[in-house]
């Protein structure tokens, strides 16, 4: 006697004989073309820009700077992260706190190549560095999308090495927007994406894509003790913070004296200068506010980022064609970048080594990386310090003559000081003018010293440099 047939059942018998039916009817449909999801798609775009982070740094470790004599003795501790590469030249964004404090970061490429890098800047406010690879060839960049215009609920996906488990791919949806979210009192995250995408130990730096395959995100944390509950910097907030980690003024020296931003229309991206300084590089060029970009050198502009890409490896005396479209009409106009110190002269403002001794009361040389390179490998040079004069600022900190200047702190950021204009910008930062404090790091017989320096006039003497 036949089994009676719940409709439950009869739905499913008639489901697979319409699926069987739709296979006969279109036997062109391959299954492996059907395999490739939109998910697939994305991450096969994205996935030679993931990078894989170890890092090596000493236990218990409290000092900003871990190359000092005292820490040498501290045993090592490894940690993992993950980044993404944004220029071919193999320029890496990830978390600041996946490299605060290391000696060693060890990049291992999707391909299976492995290098060593070093970082650049770093911004703790934000949580992002800056680190660079020497490949000897260039690297795939991460194509780079918007988060003002994220869902929530559309779909999201995270690659990282989740746990040591490299390249790990993690599907969710945006779960929120505009969360903030307090790790410490030191630590606080505003403005974040949230998902449901596995976000685990190691994924941190990593990529937070969208179905197109473009970065959205940089991973950032997760909720302890829940499940489904991750966050990533929004990428808008980020491309601000990258652009300026990749200035030409602050990794080549040179100046532009343009200000650009990106603008939505519609679906349309479109990068709309919006200031040019009197005397620069940019109005001697012709470039008006109102220009749109398209093109800078052999980069084609998307966003703010792509202008500092394309100007970073031009020197002064090398004209660079930038394209445009103004009035509707296509343009292309010659960029001759000039020095940064130059450039300042030109823009009717003192000299930046003026400017510091006028500030700080010392003189400075830019000294390269083997003057420092017994302090720490990963320094990449400094300003030395040629006189002091009597009472300043820097006298009243015990700075000598003979010291090399290799880095200043600007709330919770920190910089290197390979030219005297890094200085100059430091001192013009909010922090410092409210402050009127400016931390600092120098090198003394090849040891890391780090200290703070007063700005008031006074004659207390309670910044000296700490032996």
């Amino acid at each position: 006697m036949p089994l009676p047939m719940s409709r439950r059942d009869g739905f499913c018998l008639v489901t697979l004989a319409s699926l069987a039916m739709a296979a006969l009817i279109a036997p062109s449909v391959r299954a492996s073309e059907l395999r490739r999801t939109p998910v697939v798609k994305a991450v096969q775009r994205v996935q030679a820009s993931v990078v894989n982070i170890s890092s090596e740094k000493k236990a218990g470790s409290t000092s900003r700077w871990p190359f000092s004599s005292e820490e040498t003795a501290r045993p090592r501790v490894s940690g993992m992260g993950s980044g993404v590469i944004i220029d071919a030249r193999g320029y890496i964004l990830t978390n600041q706190h996946v490299v605060d404090k290391v000696q060693t970061i060890d990049v291992h490429l999707n391909d299976g190549t492995n290098y060593l890098a070093r970082v650049i800047q770093v911004d703790k406010e934000t949580d992002l560095a800056l680190i660079k690879v020497e490949a000897g060839r260039p690297l795939a960049a991460v194509p780079i999308g918007n988060s003002s215009d994220l869902m929530i609920g559309e779909t999201v996906i995270t690659i990282g090495n989740a746990f040591g488990y490299e390249n790990t791919v993690s599907v969710g949806i945006v779960s929120a927007l505009k969360r903030n979210v307090t790790l410490s009192d030191d630590q606080i995250y505003r403005n974040l994406i949230q998902t449901d995408a596995c976000i685990n130990p190691g994924n941190s730096g990593g990529p937070l894509i969208n179905i197109d395959g473009e970065l959205v995100g940089i991973n950032v944390a997760t909720r302890s003790g829940a499940q489904g509950i991750g966050f990533a910097l929004p990428i808008d907030d980020v491309k601000r913070v990258a652009t300026e980690m990749l200035s030409t003024k602050r990794l080549a020296g040179t100046w532009h004296g343009m200000v650009a931003s990106e603008v939505l229309a519609g679906d349309d991206r479109k990068v709309i200068v919006q200031d040019v300084q009197a005397g620069s590089p940019a109005a001697d060029a012709g470039l008006q506010i109102g220009d749109q970009l398209t093109r800078v050198g052999d980069v084609s502009v998307t966003n703010a980022l792509d202008i500092e890409r394309g100007l970073l490896d031009i020197r002064p005396g090398q004209p660079t064609s930038v394209a445009l479209v103004r009035g509707g009409k296509p343009a292309e106009l010659n960029l001759d970048l000039k020095p940064a110190s130059r450039a300042s002269v030109a823009a009717a403002a003192p000299d930046a080594n003026d400017q510091v001794f006028k500030s700080l009361g010392v003189k400075l040389m830019p000294v390269s990386a083997q003057y420092v390179a017994t302090a720490s490998p990963q320094l990449r040079g400094g300003l030395y310090v040629v006189n002091v004069s009597p009472n300043s600022p820097a006298a009243r900190a015990n700075v000598q003559q003979g010291d090399i200047l290799v880095g200043v702190n600007v709330g919770k950021s920190h910089w290197e000081t390979i030219t005297a204009d890094t200085v100059v910008y430091t001192l013009r930062q909010p922090e410092v003018v409210q402050t009127q404090v400016l931390p600092f790091y120098i090198v003394r017989r090849n040891n890391i010293h780090q200290g703070r320096m007063s700005l008031v006039e006074a004659t207390a003497d309670r910044g000296s440099v700490r032996r």
